[in-house]
């Protein structure tokens, strides 16, 4: 299940906010040129959507997200962003409609202001009318194997209203609040709690007391992941442990330094370059990914959360941009096969149809979309545009790191090629070379400016050859520490998607 950004998508009349509106991607020539382009990501269903209908829209993100490993999204539901409320009966209804095989779930997110009484008013009022719209019994709801309703919480304990000096937790309350909202939409609630920082035992299990299961927002993989203290104290209470990933952290947002106010277009180029900042995570190239799946699969998780499908603004999107392309979308494939007992996965067959918004897809179109088991071998690079110490000139906008991750920031300098193959072969990256073995592995090799040259070898037989389109630089001219990824298949991913002519489109050296 993908974390969603319900109101991040692209139709007629709607565009992107600002924090990844294609508009501002560039460093040059558009409103925000004075601090190098407000955007750090290049969103590619711009020119696909930008006259589509909502349905049409949503049925593009559910066939990419199938395409990238996805089976359903949990929908970010803030108290008053009433729009979202027509976008998600959307999704039902093209599900219905188009056959495709997709859950959904609601995340209650941050509920502020108010009070309780108020707040499930609101939110009962809306839940009631988005659920008579799909149809109570709808199966794309995510439910429990006892027909509960599975509902994420992302800061949504925030329902409750606590009173001061109570003898009772703050679980307590929160929790008889999303029992009391269930009641107002007549349905029984399963509630996945959000864990956003470190939290104690004594929090953790009053947490548990009242709440069925867990799920973990952007806390990296390291040395003494709390992944071990969560799900262990799960297991104890017999409560549920579900796995998360998230592949990258880099906010395109500018905010006032110190905090994690957004500012828009107009706001930041008025702030200027030294009165804002962005924030990151370092997640290590793929290795905070690689390490966060292969431990859900170690837990033997039933849902594994990834952080998230859209969230651009914040760089830990799975969806089509340029930055990322397809290579966290591959990773995900082959832990998810793996999670599944099924053997490791290989990338979608080439030549697969172009998606076309609005049209009924046949069953031979849809199992082309999802094929995974050709026996095509893939090579995936991960790199950072720039040496972290080196400094961007003259757009340098401060990068705060706000969670330590595996790593300092400078273990980052250097290129990782994963590399997912059928027998032992020779991996060459801009001459340097290194014996790789049958399966998946990963390579490390010094980072360099100039090209990202991947050659695969055996016997002689160059079978997999690409150079990525965007070089590593020691002279930047912006901040942005977005993780690039390229693969062998990135061409063929985007061209079942798009048609033949995005790669031309997709602006390229940007620092």
């Amino acid at each position: 299940m993908a974390h969603c950004m319900t109101n991040i998508i692209r139709f007629k009349g709607h565009p992107f906010e600002d924090g990844c509106n294609p508009q501002y991607y560039s460093p040059f020539n558009n409103p925000t040129a004075s601090i190098g382009g407000l955007t750090q990501v290049n969103v590619l269903n711009e020119e696909l959507l930008k006259d589509a209908t909502l349905d049409e829209a949503v049925a593009f993100e559910m066939l990419a997200a199938k395409r990238s490993g996805i089976d359903g999204f949990q929908f970010y539901y803030t108290l008053n962003d009433h729009g979202s409320d027509e976008i998600i009966k959307a999704y039902f209804r093209v599900a219905d409609k188009k056959k495709i095989d997709f859950k959904f779930a609601l995340c209650i997110s941050h509920p502020a202001g108010s009070n309780e009484e108020q707040k499930i008013y609101t939110f009962s009022r809306r839940i009631n009318a988005i659920m008579d719209a799909a149809g109570r019994g709808n199966k794309h709801w995510l439910r429990t194997p006892d027909g509960r309703m599975v509902v994420y919480l992302w800061y949504g304990e925030q329902l409750a209203d606590v009173p001061d000096n109570s003898s009772l937790t703050k679980f307590y309350y929160a929790a008889r609040a999303f029992n009391r909202l269930g009641e107002a939409v007549h349905e029984k609630f399963a509630c996945i709690y959000s864990i956003n920082e470190e939290i104690s035992q004594d929090a953790l299990n009053s947490c548990l007391d009242y709440f069925p299961a867990v799920w973990l927002w952007t806390l990296p993989y390291k040395k003494n992941y709390i992944g071990n203290f969560v799900a262990a104290a799960c297991k104890s209470r017999k409560r549920i442990f579900t796995g998360s990933a998230f592949p990258d952290f880099y906010t395109s947002k500018i905010l006032k330094p110190g905090t994690w106010e957004i500012l828009n277009a107009s706001d930041a180029v008025e702030a200027g370059l030294q009165k804002t900042e962005r924030k990151a995570i370092v997640t290590g190239l793929s290795y905070n990914f690689r390490k966060m799946m292969e431990f859900s699969i170690e837990q033997d998780v039933p849902i594994i959360n990834i952080i998230t499908w859209n969230d651009y603004p914040e760089g830990h999107h799975l969806a089509p941009e340029s930055n990322h392309n397809d290579g966290f979308s591959l990773l995900l494939k082959y832990y998810k096969k793996n999670w599944l007992n099924s053997p490791a996965p290989l990338p979608p067959k080439a030549g697969a149809e172009l998606i076309q918004p609005g049209r009924v897809l046949s069953n031979k179109e849809e199992l082309m979309l999802n094929d995974t088991t050709t026996g095509k071998e893939l090579a995936i690079a991960f790199y950072k545009k720039y040496p972290v110490e080196v400094k961007p000139v003259p757009y340098n906008i401060p990068v705060i790191y706000v969670e330590k991750g595996a790593t300092k920031p400078s273990g980052e300098d250097g290129i990782e090629v994963v590399t997912i193959l059928s027998a032992q072969a020779v991996l060459i990256l801009n001459g340097d070379s290194a014996m790789v073995g049958a399966g998946m592995n990963v390579t490390r090799f010094k980072q360099q400016s100039g090209p990202v040259h991947v050659i695969v070898r055996r016997l002689q037989n160059n079978f997999i050859d690409f150079t990525a389109p965007e070089e590593i630089t020691n002279t930047p001219i912006r901040s942005d520490r977005l993780t690039y990824t390229y693969s062998n298949e990135t061409a063929e991913f985007y061209k079942a998607l798009f048609g033949d002519t995005i790669l031309e489109k997709i602006p390229l050296n940007t620092n």
